[in-house]
């Protein structure tokens, strides 16, 4: 798809998603104390410095998509202000692992913005959660979460899944995430970040419609980086690696200077903005089957048969890296209970995981297949085996199909849903 193809297809999101949603102005906050002292404003950090690469102001009012309900974010700055501890959480995939930047761990675009925080309130203890894992989307993401991010408490979570978004479900995981985040315990602001590819290639669509319907705001680095096309001040090569799908360096500055032009605007007028009413949850607008998601890593599982599976500590990019793995066929059966089953397992460019079949109940389900040799790299996949009406207890069974000349499987974990 051609870039001005693109921006085309992405404005007119826009105005649909305004018209299915209405207006996402007006702002809640909870205790109603929004206000910081002048001075925090006066010394406020300047955003995040790209480095050379110009933005121009334009870019930056595409960039800041939707502001939508900044109550949240408010009462986390005055919060900040006053000294308390805060909690700034991302979750996303590769991007904002940081993979492309050099070093990742301090050029990743969530590590510059959250120095920003650091800055503008020094009195403050400002606690930095990465918990972005490359190649996963956000039906892992929605499973993770709670172990990843919520376990943390978070006062800021950002969410970024739109490059690794790809699947027909991906919708309701996205809208299912942001409600789960929404709704937990520590009541978290919550950003919609969407990044975008060199080709243009984004889940921007679905994610714009689930962050409008529950007024979340929508940072969009694609619509800035679109208008500096148009603008002709910069070019992929400023900004991007040459997969063409990562941020470089610059890439990361970008994101992370209009994340804190947003921030900045938000706090600049804090004591202007009347924040006076709880916030109200909308109505999903998908089944959300997965707000109540969880992850059951390896050791957890409650494994009832076994015939050549060893459990072991392997390559997965999740936060547990444990799993159950067969090098010479064979097969593993266990127990889960939840409205929703699925499987995370291990797909490998050495040619020697095969297909395995996949039990429910007794039942044949489907095939997974390890292999993905001549792939970018190893990684991690999944599959749904099923949504139910009920949550009730299934047995899962996994097994070597008859006709596999490859033979290795690991099993990572189990996503379930309540």
């Amino acid at each position: 798809m051609s870039l001005i193809k693109n921006r085309i297809s992405f404005v007119t999101i826009l105005f649909m998603a305004l018209a299915l949603y209405g207006c996402t102005g007006g702002n809640s906050v909870s205790d109603n104390t929004a206000k910081v002292d002048a001075s925090v404003i006066e010394n406020m950090a300047m955003p995040v410095d790209t480095g050379g690469i110009e933005v121009t102001e334009e870019m930056l009012d595409a960039g800041i998509f939707n502001p939508g309900d900044t109550g949240r974010l408010a009462s986390v700055m005055a919060r900040a202000a006053s000294g308390e501890d805060i909690t700034i959480a991302y979750i996303g995939g590769s991007i904002t692992n940081g993979d492309s930047a050099n070093p990742k761990e301090t050029k990743c675009y969530a590590y510059l913005t959250t120095e920003w925080w650091k800055e503008t309130f020094p009195g403050a203890n400002i606690n930095y959660v990465n918990a972005g894992i490359g190649a996963t989307d956000s039906y892992i993401g929605v499973h993770r979460a709670k172990r990843d991010v919520l376990a943390y408490k978070p006062d800021l979570v950002v969410v970024e899944f739109s490059v690794n978004d790809t699947r027909n479900h991906n919708k309701e995981t996205y809208e299912s995430l942001l409600r789960m985040l929404l709704n937990s315990d520590s009541q978290p602001a919550v950003i919609s970040l969407i990044i975008t590819t060199e080709q243009g290639y984004d889940y921007a669509s679905d994610h714009i419609q689930s962050a409008f319907n529950y007024k979340v705001p929508i940072i969009s680095y694609k619509a800035e980086i679109e208008k500096g096309y148009e603008q002709k001040v910069i070019s992929w090569d400023d900004i991007g690696s040459s997969d063409g799908v990562h941020p470089s360096n610059g890439g990361h500055t970008v994101i992370a200077n209009l994340l804190t032009t947003f921030y900045s605007g938000v706090l600049k007028d804090i004591n202007n903005t009347e924040y006076t009413e709880e916030y109200v949850m909308a109505d999903a607008k998908t089944k959300c089957r997965y707000e109540n998601a969880d992850i059951i890593f390896a050791d957890e599982m409650d494994i009832t048969e076994n015939d050549g599976f060893v459990y072991e500590n392997v390559w997965a990019n999740l936060s547990d890296t444990n799993g159950w793995v067969c090098t010479d066929g064979g097969s593993i059966t266990f127990k889960a209970t939840g409205k929703s089953l699925g499987i995370i397992y291990q797909k490998t460019t050495d040619g020697m995981s095969g297909i395995y079949d996949v039990y429910v109940d007794g039942e044949y389900c489907m095939q997974i297949d390890g292999d993905f040799k001549n792939g970018w790299g190893n990684c991690v996949d999944y599959v749904i085996l099923g949504n139910y009406d009920e949550s009730s207890e299934h047995t899962v069974s996994v097994m070597l199909n008859a006709n596999s000349e490859n033979k290795k499987m690991t099993i990572c974990a189990v996503c379930v849903a309540e």
